[in-house]
């Protein structure tokens, strides 16, 4: 999950798509992650849970200006002795309560920093 979080933020669009269930991909798949790492920033991965083959996970992004949240639980095969992303279940949001740690791990209260 960490080195596709990663993939993600390098823009490895090669490795999101060899770390992808099913295979082969098309070309516009290819095109829509380009798309995708170019036009976001990723800001901060939250794993939550995780069991053998599935991670809970939160991670941050700024898409333009707007800090948005990507909350999922993400299952993962084992094939050839690599992990593959197989599905997604997209969750709620997280919420932050205004005394909460902020997300970003500044080490504030989430009121005095992105609950502003």
């Amino acid at each position: 999950m960490r080195s596709r979080y990663s993939a993600f933020a390098l823009a490895k669009v090669d490795y999101l798509l060899q770390t992808s269930a099913p295979e082969p991909h098309a070309i516009k798949e290819r095109a829509q992650l380009e798309d995708s790492c170019n036009s976001t920033r990723w800001l901060a991965l939250h794993i939550l849970k995780s069991t053998e083959n599935t991670v809970e996970f939160s991670a941050f992004y700024e898409s333009d200006t707007d800090v948005q949240q990507l909350h999922e639980c993400s299952t993962f095969e084992r094939r050839d002795g690599r992990w593959i992303y197989v599905s997604g279940e997209f969750l709620p949001p997280l919420t932050f309560a205004r005394n909460d740690p902020c997300w970003c791990r500044s080490g504030k209260k989430f009121k005095k920093c992105h609950g502003a």
